[in-house]
Formats: structure tokens, sequence, C-alpha cells
């Protein structure tokens, strides 16, 4: 496995932590803000699709095959906004807000990830290698969703977001360090 592999999968996998650590108490925080079960499935509801439908129409253009790195980084940025934008969620329609943001930033970022993640692996991606990108995810999101147990329990919501932004900050480091190693000439904004 080489270096551009190694920091794809660590980004990837801190970035499935960061957003790991709400997830099973997801719930729990849309209360918090006045919604209930409809807002919650609402706001994933909204997350999800806005997400498939931007990935599907943008990534099946050239342009953005010839603007991969822009939309990867483009995208990451988005997201980590997304997830800052926790602090600010009051009500419901923040809520969605920032499920929106961070939707759009998974659907730029993540198909221009996954052709990164194929193109800078030995010979093409392997079993193995996918098992460890896999496994890694799995790992990364049991551990968050207890962290995030253990955080909302002792120290609130608050220090869960920061938290979060804290290890999506990290992950989007990662990737403008794999940007600038792999051709810093392809990142153009």
């Amino acid at each position: 496995m080489n270096t551009y592999y190694k920091i794809l999968v660590s980004s990837y996998s801190i970035s499935t932590f960061s957003e790991g650590i709400l997830l099973p108490i997801y719930a729990i925080f849309v209360q918090k803000v006045g919604g209930g079960a409809l807002e919650a499935a609402g706001a994933v509801a909204t997350y999800l699709i806005l997400q498939g439908i931007i990935e599907i129409f943008i990534h099946k253009t050239d342009w953005s095959k010839n603007n991969r790195m822009f939309l990867m980084v483009g995208g990451w940025l988005l997201w980590l906004l997304g997830i800052a934008s926790y602090l600010l969620v009051s009500s419901v329609p923040m809520l969605f807000l920032s499920q929106i943001l961070t939707g759009l930033g998974n659907a730029l970022a993540n198909p221009a990830f996954d052709a990164e993640l194929a193109e800078h692996t030995d010979k093409g991606i392997t079993e193995y290698e996918y098992s460890i990108f896999e496994g890694m995810q799995d790992i990364f999101q049991g551990i968050a969703a207890l962290v995030g147990g253990l955080i909302v329990t002792r120290l609130g919501f608050s220090t869960l977001i920061y938290v979060m932004i804290f290890t999506a900050s990290l992950s989007f480091i990662l990737i403008l360090q794999y940007s600038r190693l792999t051709n810093p000439k392809r990142l153009h904004f």
C-alpha cells in the first residue's frame, strides 16, 4: 500500500468518526432542537436524497473528471462547514440547513474520493485494500458511537459538536496534504 492510499484511508476513517459520533444519538439531538421522529427522518431523507441527486448530476460530466481534486477538496470543506454548523442548530430549519451543507459536501467529495482511491492503489484496488478501507470505517464508527454517548452523557451536545469539528478538521487537513502530495497544480480555486 502506498502513501497516497494510506492518507486517503486515514482521512476517510477520521471523517467517518466525525459523523459517526452523533449518529446513534441523532434523534435525541433532534429532540433538543424541538423536533421529533418525523423531523429526524425528514432531515436524514433530505441529506441522502440531495446527496444522491447531486452525485449523479455533477459526476457524470467531463468537467468533474477534469476537476476531481477541486471537487474533493471543496466538497470536504463544505462538509466541514456543515459539521461546524451544528453549533448553530437551535431549530428544525437550521437542522435541515446543516444536513443540506453536509450532504452537498459529501455529494461533491465522495465520488471524486472514490476515483482517487482507486487510482492510487497498487495495480488497482484489491480485495484486501477494500477490506482495510471498509474495516477501518466500521471500527471508527463503532468507537465513535461509544465516544459520542459518553461525551453527551458527561459533557453535553456542544462538546460533542466541538469534537466533531476537531476530527472533521483533521480529516480535511489530511485531504489538503493529499492534494499537495499528488499534484499541487491539480488544485485550482
